[in-house]
């Protein structure tokens, strides 16, 4: 309840500027490329609860999920997941590709938002320890080529995506928002710039967000 209650703060601080809806472009999926990780586990999460489970180096790890707010959401997701002692940022992708399929960290997804000029490039980090640890870069948006983390993978499978950048209004304000439903497996070896690695296997996410009651959209 707490980390739901702090989301939707989190939520109304940072949308009191308006993001505009747009209809996310269609991404080319990676499903005809060879996989470097293996997702062949059961999908195991279900209910509204937005939540992840992961093993790193073989302990598990869960928490809550959801999708942050980004200058991409016309063209990808964000997931980020909460550790231990409440640990805002633990792990998480960025520019997850919109709609189902499966993507290789490092997917060129062209020019974005907040780039200068340059490409969105999915990459992924984890922390074990207190010490972050990165598939393909180290950089957030994954195009400088000195924070290219090499011989580290991440592969991520949508098998569930249904929903959309949403604007609607709320409590005298207007903001914008993905809802909907989204299910994704990944697994991937996460490195450090020194080549320190960790193991990331049977990782999984659901995340459900639904409109806060007595929102209205905006068509």
């Amino acid at each position: 309840m707490k980390k739901r209650l702090f989301n939707w703060i989190w939520i109304l601080a940072f949308g009191f500027v308006m993001i505009s809806c747009t209809e996310g472009e269609d991404m080319e999926p990676d499903d005809n490329q060879q996989l470097t990780n293996d997702l062949n586990f059961p999908f195991t999460l279900s209910g509204d609860e937005s939540r992840y489970v992961m093993e790193i180096d073989g302990v598990e790890v869960s928490n809550y999920a959801e999708i942050l707010n980004t200058l991409n959401t016309d063209k990808s997701i964000s997931v980020n997941m909460w550790g231990p002692s409440n640990d805002f940022n633990f792990a998480g992708f960025n520019w997850i590709p919109l709609g189902n399929g499966t993507y290789e960290a490092g997917h060129d997804l062209g020019p974005g938002n907040g780039t200068f000029g340059n490409n969105l490039f999915m990459m992924g980090f984890v922390k074990k320890e207190g010490t972050k640890y990165y598939a393909y870069s180290a950089h957030d948006y994954g195009f400088l080529e000195e924070e290219r983390i090499p011989e580290s993978s991440a592969t991520v499978k949508i098998i569930t995506f249904d929903g959309k950048q949403t604007t609607y209004n709320f409590m005298n304000g207007t903001f914008s928002q993905f809802i909907g439903t989204v299910e994704g497996q990944f697994a991937g070896t996460f490195k450090t710039k020194d080549g320190k690695e960790v193991k990331v296997t049977k990782g999984q996410f659901r995340i459900v967000q639904k409109l806060p009651p007595g929102a209205e959209e905006i068509e």
